[in-house]
């Protein structure tokens, strides 16, 4: 079997790229765990016909319910930590209750007949970053 021997240059140039590699990962390691992801306040705003009926603060380890007077009649929305939703609404199709818990900013829940919109709000992290 014939071998290609490695020359001097070629030992250098890979141990320079194994080096160029694990410095990357050590300065990649070393910024993640000096700067963690900062975690931003999330308040979920309620409506019911338009007006403003509640905002709250969505804070981990935090539960709470509470009902909703919308058009239909009342509706029933519970928190546990950072999401929300609908447990209980008059209208009859569920669709609000079937969306089941939201968290993120920019989702939403919609009781159309009940006139009722659960919106969270906050700033949202980021995914990626292009050039």
């Amino acid at each position: 079997m014939n071998r290609i021997a490695m020359t001097r240059g070629d030992k250098f140039l890979l141990a320079g790229l194994l080096l160029i590699a694990l410095l990357s990962v050590a300065v990649l390691y070393g910024r993640l765990s000096f700067f963690p992801a900062k975690t931003e306040s999330v308040q979920a705003v309620i409506t019911a016909q338009g007006k403003l009926v509640r905002k709250i603060e969505l804070v981990e380890g935090v539960k709470s319910s509470f009902v909703i007077r919308g058009l239909g009649g009342p509706s029933t929305v519970e928190t546990d930590g950072a999401r929300i939703r609908m447990l209980e609404a008059p209208c009859s199709g569920q669709i609000c209750v079937k969306e089941g818990w939201i968290g993120h900013p920019g989702q939403t829940i919609v009781c159309i007949p009940g006139e009722i919109l659960i919106r969270i709000e906050g700033t949202a992290a980021v995914d990626a970053v292009t050039r």
